[in-house]
């Protein structure tokens, strides 16, 4: 399942309803419920960028 459509009745996923969400070490989780009952989980993973002083930053892509 791609995160930008359902896989079972192709609506589009930001419709999605979020049933939870949390910070894991590898990005934000976050388990969606489709309209048509689908339920799938999405990972938005954190990039690292340079910061202020050349310091590390992360943040979600």
């Amino acid at each position: 399942m791609t995160s930008e459509r359902c896989a079972a009745c192709g609506r589009e996923s930001v419709d999605a309803r979020v049933e939870s969400a949390h910070y894991t070490s590898e990005g934000i989780v976050r388990y969606r419920q489709c309209a048509c009952g689908r339920r799938w989980v999405d990972v938005a993973r954190f990039a690292v960028v340079a910061g202020h002083d050349g310091l590390p930053w992360s943040g979600p892509n």
